[in-house]
C-alpha cells in the first residue's frame, strides 16, 4: 500500500480530474476516459471524491478491473488544500493533487461492488416510492374534484389496491394496477436491500428506532466520510452552527449537511421520544431545562449520532 502510487480524482458529471506523482491529466467520464485513466496510471490505488454519486460508474469500472478504490469526504478535501497552500483557491487540479498527497496517510473505506450495488438498490427503490406517491395523490385528488367518498385513506395496501380496481373508471383502475407493481417491486427491492446488508451493520438495529433498510441508508450514505464526532454530526446536519453578533451569542439550525442523514437522525430521535426509556428520559430532561419541543428533538438527535458514530467506527 505505502509503495503503490495513489491516483487522487475530482469527479464531475462530465469530466475526472486525475492527480498522480507530478502529473495532472483530465478524461472524460466515458468508456473510453476510463480506459485511458487505467492505462495512463498504471499500477494504483485510487481515491475518488464523489465516489457514489458522480464517481460511481468509475468507480464501479475500476473494482471490475481489479483496482483499489477508496472514498474520500468531500468536506475534508478544502482543509487538506489548506494544510497543503498548494494553491490558493478551489479548483480541480488542486483538489486532486491534495487527495493524492494525502490519502496514503489515512485509513479510508475501500469501496466494494456490494456497496455500490446496495446503493444503487436503495435509490431504486426511493425512486419507486416517489412515483407511487404521486399516483396515490393523483386518485385522490380525483375523488376530491368529482365530489366522490375515498372510503379507505391508505391506499398501499393490498385491500385498497383491490377496492380500487373495482373502480368503473378506467383511470383509476389502471392507477390501482400500477400501484400494485410498484408495491411488488419495492417489497423485491427491500429483501435484496436486507440480503445485501453486512452483518455488521446490522448492530445499528439494536438502536431504538433504527431498522434494517434504515440501517443501509446509513451505511450508505456515510462509506468513508467517517471523521470526528463533531465532522460527522456536521455532515448530518444534526450540529448546530453558532451565529453570533458582539456580545450575543446564539447558535441556529444547521442547513447544510447531508439532508437525507438529517431526516434520518429526525425520524429516529421521534421514535426514541415515544418509546425508548433512555430517549424519552433524555427528550423530558432537556423539556424541563426549558428548551421547546422542537429544540429538545434536535438535541436528542445530537446525541444519537455520537451512538451510531461509535457504531460505524467498529464495523
Amino acid at each position: 500500500m505505502e509503495n503503490t502510487n495513489w491516483v487522487g480524482v475530482d469527479t464531475h458529471r462530465d469530466t475526472l480530474a486525475c492527480y498522480s506523482g507530478n502529473s495532472f491529466k483530465e478524461f472524460k467520464t466515458t468508456l473510453s476516459g476510463f480506459q485511458k485513466a487505467l492505462k495512463w496510471a498504471g499500477n494504483a490505488n485510487w481515491a475518488i471524491e464523489g465516489a457514489y454519486c458522480f464517481g460511481k460508474p468509475f468507480a464501479n469500472f475500476l473494482i471490475k478491473n481489479n483496482c483499489k478504490v477508496y472514498e474520500i469526504n468531500p468536506y475534508i478535501t478544502k482543509s487538506w488544500r489548506s494544510a497543503l497552500s498548494a494553491n490558493g483557491n478551489k479548483n480541480d487540479y488542486g483538489d486532486a493533487k491534495v487527495i493524492s498527497i494525502f490519502s496514503k496517510n489515512l485509513k479510508l473505506q475501500e469501496i466494494s461492488l456490494k456497496t455500490v450495488e446496495l446503493k444503487e438498490k436503495i435509490s431504486a427503490r426511493d425512486l419507486l416510492i416517489t412515483e407511487r406517491t404521486k399516483l396515490i395523490n393523483s386518485i385522490k385528488m380525483l375523488y376530491y374534484t368529482r365530489g366522490e367518498k375515498l372510503e379507505i385513506n391508505c391506499l398501499r395496501t393490498k385491500k385498497a389496491v383491490s377496492y380500487l380496481k373495482r373502480n368503473k373508471d378506467s383511470i383509476i383502475r389502471n392507477y390501482a394496477e400500477i400501484i400494485e407493481t410498484l408495491n411488488k417491486s419495492i417489497t423485491e427491492f427491500e429483501k435484496e436491500i436486507e440480503e445485501l446488508l453486512p452483518e455488521k451493520v446490522l448492530k445499528l438495529t439494536k438502536i431504538c428506532g433504527i431498522e434494517k433498510l434504515t440501517a443501509a441508508k446509513i451505511y450508505t450514505e456515510t462509506k468513508g466520510r467517517l471523521t470526528t464526532k463533531a465532522a460527522f454530526a456536521n455532515y448530518c446536519a444534526v450540529a448546530p452552527i453558532e451565529s453570533s453578533s458582539g456580545r450575543t451569542t446564539k447558535h441556529c439550525t444547521n442547513k447544510r449537511g447531508n439532508r437525507a442523514l438529517n431526516r434520518i437522525f429526525f425520524q429516529i430521535a421521534l421514535c426514541q421520544a415515544r418509546y425508548d426509556e433512555k430517549g424519552k428520559a433524555y427528550y423530558e430532561k432537556k423539556l424541563k431545562e426549558g428548551k421547546s419541543p422542537r429544540h429538545a428533538r434536535k438535541c436528542l438527535a445530537r446525541q444519537l449520532c455520537n451512538i451510531v458514530f461509535k457504531e460505524l467506527k467498529n464495523i
